[in-house]
């Protein structure tokens, strides 16, 4: 087998060995996502929003994901992608407390939904996001990986974790799962599509 092939056999099975978590207790994937999308339908009807909070490839997603929760699935949703926010709020405070006191500058309160992506689930600044929701019973979902005894799977509400090694197999696994949830959400079936989507606001179609 060439390393072609090993590569998506290894991607192949990290999907398929994801654990999910709720409340600490293991549930299979499609009673998860089943979970995870009524809650941001309760989102949604409450009219909350979504936090994506991530470091690195992760605030990357994060953005990515705030940009499409917002535009497609229409959740008002906001990830910490400005420098000047960001390099402020590390300064004023320090880098494993800013990601925590940008969501306090937006007062996030019980409508809300935070999502943290942390391939490690263990970065510092994650953590205190975490701590700071359950303090203020706010609801989290952690997407995680490597190791499975990490902090997120701890703190999180809701919990994604993959059990593979190494970061690109991890945070590629992440981005598949984030796009799961959300066009599981908006009902989109790539399996029963005719045509291609358009997101051309002129030709929208799903």
């Amino acid at each position: 087998m060439n390393y072609h092939q090993n590569y998506l056999k290894s991607i192949n099975t990290g999907l398929n060995l994801t654990e999910f978590t709720v409340s600490s207790a293991p549930v299979k994937g499609d009673d998860f996502f089943i979970e995870i999308t009524a809650l941001a339908k309760k989102v949604k009807n409450n009219r909350g929003r979504m936090f994506f909070i991530g470091n690195g490839a992760s605030a990357s997603f994060s953005n990515h994901m705030a940009l499409d929760w917002t535009k497609n699935g229409k959740i008002p949703s906001f990830s910490l992608s400005d420098s000047s926010m960001l390099t402020a709020l590390a300064n004023d405070f320090d880098y494993a407390t800013a990601m925590r006191e940008f969501i306090k500058l937006y007062e996030i309160n019980h409508k809300d939904l935070v999502i943290t992506t942390s391939s490690s689930g263990n970065s510092e600044n994650i953590v205190n996001v975490l701590r700071y929701c359950n303090q203020m019973n706010i609801d989290t979902l952690t997407f995680s990986g490597l190791k499975k005894d990490n902090a997120s799977i701890e703190l999180g509400h809701y919990s994604l974790f993959v059990p593979l090694k190494t970061y690109g197999m991890v945070e590629c696994i992440h981005q598949v799962f984030h796009h799961l949830w959300l066009d599981r959400y908006m009902g989109i079936e790539e399996w029963n599509k005719k045509e291609e989507q358009n997101m051309n606001n002129e030709n929208f179609r799903l």
